[in-house]
């Protein structure tokens, strides 16, 4: 037992005798928690099933008496919270991007085979279409029906959890990033002066919002008129993206504009593509016809969402890339970088429906490296020094100075700036060695691209940033 302890515990001298014992002091109260939990679960029409709540309720009971186990030793309820909110941050970061892709990859195969369905054959002209397909080992023959089965089957797969569950967890990403932490992450310093709570006031309204224009304007468009749609639809995002660089920080701007994105796809599903099949179905069970009208609007929003796709999963990463929506054009660059994206999905389900415009990848690929060229002209254009280094010696002292409090209160081993547990990217400026071993970092963030730190959250002054900049370009000595 000894042994175990050791390999598992990350702190040889952690007192798991006194943990245990609050462990089984805090059961009886857990397990009375867990037994209310119980009771009220089965409230919910989903969760009826008492094997169901059962695993769900063990679950809860644990965490609890752990939880209360460890607030007993002492703990402090600051540092629980802390410790909880970045894993559930990590938990639910990992739940977005899997049901996400499971939601991404059920929309690109079924445009797929919606497009690849075999529909010349005389021998099945009963059918709206069939394929042949091997995978996993196996042959697989798909068919599409023309109209409903005589007779439903028992089990009729659904696809719609993906698309609620991503949008779901991708909200509570919202409040864990953003709402939680709006004064730091959300308020910009340029452009519309918010208060935290108006700032989140603002990013709901903009999601319901945004959806209700939408959905008025494609229940108000014919069929004759999608290329208008088109037209409008591009324009409210290339104003959305816009304004919302003005209102909030650079990086809550590109978010807010995929959770609208997101909110328009999930949307969809829920208001208008489940109902239209919810519709065939009841046809079919009840032997009427269906509303077809309903049928093409849903058609329509899918294929929305199959254009939708690539802007999103830009936006996605794009946190990683602080040159994209740090930069003074962002939502420039946001637009330009979706169009590469929407040509490109374009090209792919044009070749799905063997129409192979060749010009389309090309054209797309082009973009996106005019796009890196002009973002980077103030990186690729050789300046002179700002100073000449014989007029001012700067010493590293002040360099460090500089630093520990424009960037070291987050880029520390222990954060002080409010909301920040634990150094963004790992990047730490504590001791010379680490400025210099960062030092292309810092160089390429603070003082080429000027994105760091991000909406200038400490106020580094444009002198700062000069003396840094003669700093490097007089060899970046730590020892002067």
């Amino acid at each position: 037992m000894e042994l175990f302890l050791k390999i598992v515990s990350p702190i040889k001298s952690y007192d798991f005798n006194n943990f245990i014992h609050n462990l089984l002091l805090s059961l009886p109260a857990s397990i009375l928690i867990g037994i209310i939990l119980f009771f009220i679960l089965g409230f919910i029409p989903k969760l009826k099933s008492k094997e169901y709540r059962i695993y769900i309720v063990f679950s809860l009971t644990i965490i609890i008496s752990f939880t209360i186990a460890l607030y007993n030793l002492g703990v402090s309820f600051e540092t629980l919270v802390a410790v909880y909110s970045e894993w559930l941050h990590l938990i639910v970061r990992w739940i977005h991007i899997i049901v996400g892709v499971a939601w991404i990859g059920t929309s690109f195969y079924f445009n797929w085979l919606d497009s690849r369905l075999e529909r010349d054959d005389p021998n099945f002209k009963h059918l709206d279409g069939y394929l042949w397909s091997v995978h996993s080992g196996g042959f697989y023959r798909i068919e599409k029906l023309k109209g409903p089965p005589e007779q439903l089957p028992k089990v009729l797969h659904w696809f719609k959890w993906e698309a609620y569950s991503t949008w779901i967890s991708g909200f509570v990403l919202l409040i864990l990033v953003y709402y939680l932490n709006a004064s730091t992450m959300m308020l910009g310093n340029d452009g519309i002066e918010l208060s935290p709570l108006g700032s989140i006031f603002i990013s709901i309204l903009l999601l319901l919002g945004s959806w209700l224009l939408y959905d008025f304007t494609c229940r108000n468009s014919s069929e004759e008129s999608q290329q208008t749609l088109v037209i409008i639809g591009f324009s409210i995002f290339v104003i959305m993206s816009y304004i919302l660089t003005q209102i909030f920080g650079s990086r809550a701007a590109y978010i807010h504009v995929g959770a609208i994105i997101g909110t328009l796809m999930a949307a969809n599903v829920f208001r208008v593509i489940i109902p239209a099949q919810k519709n065939l179905v009841n046809a079919a069970e009840k032997n009427k016809e269906p509303n077809l009208t309903l049928s093409l609007e849903a058609k329509n929003r899918s294929i929305h969402n199959n254009y939708f796709t690539l802007p999103v999963l830009f936006i996605m990463i794009s946190s990683h890339f602080p040159f994209t929506y740090g930069s003074s054009y962002n939502w420039l660059i946001l637009i330009i970088i979706s169009i590469a994206g929407i040509l490109t999905r374009h090209y792919f389900n044009l070749r799905n429906k063997k129409q192979y415009k060749v010009w389309i990848l090309p054209t797309a690929t082009l973009i996106m490296f005019f796009l890196m060229l002009i973002s980077s002209l103030n990186i690729l254009n050789k300046k002179e020094p700002i100073m000449s280094s014989s007029v001012m010696i700067i010493r590293f002292n002040e360099v460090q100075n500089i630093i520990k409090y424009r960037c070291g209160t987050c880029h520390a081993k222990n954060p002080t700036y409010e909301g920040i547990e634990v150094a963004p990217k790992g990047v730490i400026f504590d001791s010379p060695t680490d400025i210099i071993k960062n030092l292309k970092l810092l160089k390429a963030q603070a003082l080429d691209e000027e994105i760091m730190p991000p909406n200038n959250l400490t106020g580094i002054t444009n002198t700062e940033r000069n003396k840094l900049r003669v700093w490097v370009e007089q060899g970046a000595n730590i020892n002067n």
